[in-house]
């Protein structure tokens, strides 16, 4: 799938922080895609969007600006990316400005 194409996926982080629900997610994510060939156009986009997010965002400051991403909490929290192919991440409906990446 192209970068530019919108993709969003919501985050538990009711038990983990946002770095712990990511990895898990992709984790799920690859297991499924290697065993189910009809859901694989659907996950090859959520497993892009949160390779990236691995690959590219730095987690320990995101954990020290942001309180929600740390876990234990029941906030709403999205991964997203844009039509212009920019990662975003929603904590309650909000954007967060300017993610810091490694």
């Amino acid at each position: 799938m192209p970068k530019d194409m919108p993709a969003e996926l919501t985050l538990d982080l009711r038990r983990h922080c946002i770095e712990t629900a990511i990895r898990r997610r992709y984790d799920q994510a690859l297991r499924s895609y290697l065993k189910d060939e009809d859901a694989r156009p659907r996950l090859e986009q959520d497993i892009e969007l949160l390779l990236e997010a691995l690959e590219t965002l730095d987690f320990p400051a995101l954990r020290g600006m942001h309180g929600p991403l740390s876990g234990q909490n029941e906030t709403p929290v999205i991964l997203s990316r844009g039509p212009h192919g920019h990662l975003s991440i929603y904590i309650d409906g909000q954007k967060l400005p300017n993610l810091p990446k490694r």
